[in-house]
């Protein structure tokens, strides 16, 4: 493939550096990053002080298929000085809306086409992985487009792949919620993901794609009646790209009244100019690493 040869549509959508941050030095960060089609976000810690040092985020306008993602990666790639560096470790999420979760007892990695291709399609192009979800004694098949994959092993041998459900669901499963069921939904590039936990195990977990407000709202009263959660007691965490000040959520509180947005992973410590992005748009990129 090696791409369709296209403009890139990419910009840079902000750039927050932290002055102690060093280009001499990236050997010894950790870099993580989130690829998806409408943008790609990239993040660095200073693993000594749990320090997040630098957050980058490209805009794609105009991809809607991983040969044009392959295009605006290779860009990005080529022309951020950030990218073209060692890290000590990589941990790459990639945004797909297919996945399938499987008890620790059931899975076998010698039959991870067989598992996947029970409830998807598997592409020419894709190529399967997995992750271990420690707290939910769980794993997590999914697919990556082998040639964008490759691309990231290109530049970093030490990388590794994680879908996007795999920070979140850890994020949620380790929130103490004594009072029963507890709630999170994730938003990404007009799909979200959604879990339900009690007493830190995990009871469901779904993606939906959406184009309207009315199809979100359906999806998510869909899950409410399935797994018998109250709408006016089951607290429920928003999270991923959804603005505070946006329709959506105040849409949603109409129908549930404990919403609330989750915070940044509090274990990090965070420069002053990472406020000035909602820090909740930020779960998955930042509480990746504890996943690698």
């Amino acid at each position: 493939m090696q791409g369709t040869g296209s403009k890139s549509s990419g910009r840079l959508l902000f750039e927050l550096l932290d002055e102690t941050l060093d280009l001499n030095k990236t050997q010894f960060y950790h870099l993580s990053i989130q690829v998806c089609l409408d943008g790609f976000l990239f993040a660095i810690l200073e693993p000594e002080d749990l320090k997040y040092i630098g957050l980058k985020r490209y805009q794609f306008e105009t991809v809607s298929n991983p040969d044009r993602l392959y295009d605006e990666i290779q860009n990005i790639l080529d022309i951020d000085p950030f990218l073209q560096r060692t890290y000590n470790g990589v941990s790459c999420i990639y945004n797909e809306t297919r996945s399938t979760l499987l008890p620790t007892a059931l899975f076998d990695r010698e039959q991870l086409r067989l598992y996947f291709e029970f409830n998807h399609v598997l592409n020419d192009l894709d190529e399967l992985h997995y992750n271990y979800l420690k707290q939910a004694e769980a794993y997590l098949v999914f697919p990556i487009h082998s040639e964008i994959a490759g691309l990231c092993l290109k530049r970093w041998l030490n990388v590794q792949f994680f879908h996007q459900a795999t920070p979140f669901i850890d994020a949620i499963i380790s929130i103490d919620n004594p009072v029963g069921k507890l709630a999170g939904i994730n938003f990404t590039e007009g799909q979200f993901d959604i879990i339900v936990t009690e007493n830190k195990k995990l009871l469901y977990h779904n993606n939906f794609k959406y184009r309207s407000d009315e199809d979100l709202l359906y999806f998510v009263l869909f899950v409410f009646d399935k797994m018998e959660l109250d709408q006016e007691t089951t607290p429920v965490l928003l999270s991923g790209d959804i603005d505070k000040f946006s329709e959506q959520p105040s849409m949603l509180k109409r129908y549930i009244r404990k919403l609330s947005f989750q915070r940044a992973p509090g274990n990090f410590h965070y420069p002053a100019s990472f406020h000035k992005i909602q820090d909740h748009s930020l779960l998955n990129l930042l509480r990746i690493y504890h996943c690698a």
